[in-house]
């Protein structure tokens, strides 16, 4: 496998290390899990949905019929794309569950810490209804301006972009903001997972399984009339 050189996740704007230091609000912990992690993750959140509600309102006061208003709404686009890997991510956090519970072989159950698997599903099940919403929020303005078949396909073709930005967040640890600071880098471990036979498989399996994430939560998630 292709080995690229994240130095930058050594430095401060890496999340890794951010919340490292003797903050008092750096040791409010869950078993250990620290609560600002989470405040963080959803946080980062609101972030592609801010950046959405931005470009309705833009198209709704503007109509997109000027230079500005099209650069601008353009602009905000690319930032939504950029964070919207962030809603999704919280998702890969259940990984935690293996700092918790170290068994012995595979029937085993760590009595003291069972309750942490509904902590991570919980935390995670938020993760997916905000991907599923904020997607919509976008796929839903397309339709009404575009047509309905055209915010269909965007939204095929929005999901590879999205698995990919997961996976280099996860993986990689790359943040949102740092496409702008390295951006050679950032172009580099882009490349590795076109040309690196194991990186490219995880984006693949990925991608299938956000697409089955993200219909299924339009299907359990959709609202019921009374």
């Amino acid at each position: 496998m292709i080995e690229l050189h994240s130095y930058f996740n050594r430095s401060w704007t890496s999340v890794d290390n951010m919340f490292q230091g003797d903050h008092w609000y750096y040791n409010i912990r869950i078993n250990d899990y620290q609560l600002i992690t989470i405040a963080w993750n959803l946080g980062l959140i609101l972030v592609p949905w801010f950046f959405g509600w931005v470009i309705i309102m833009l198209y709704r006061r503007t109509g997109l019929a000027t230079w500005w208003a099209k650069i601008f709404g353009l602009v905000l686009f690319l930032f939504w794309l950029l964070f919207i890997p962030n809603a999704i991510y919280v998702v890969s956090d259940v990984r935690h569950l293996a700092n918790y519970c170290e068994v012995a072989n595979k029937f085993s159950v760590c009595e003291q810490n069972v309750w942490m698997i509904l902590f991570f599903y919980v935390y995670a099940t938020i993760g997916w209804v905000s991907f599923v919403y904020i997607v919509n929020q976008l796929k839903n303005f397309i339709a009404d301006v575009y047509g309905q078949l055209l915010a269909e396909v965007w939204c095929v073709l929005l999901m590879p972009f999205v698995s990919l930005g997961f996976l280099l967040g996860l993986v990689q640890r790359w943040n949102s903001w740092e496409a702008f600071m390295y951006p050679l880098n950032l172009k580099a471990d882009i490349v590795s997972y076109t040309n690196d036979v194991h990186r490219f498989t995880n984006w693949l399996i990925f991608t299938i399984f956000l697409y089955i994430l993200y219909w299924s939560g339009n299907v359990i998630f959709r609202p019921r009339n009374s």
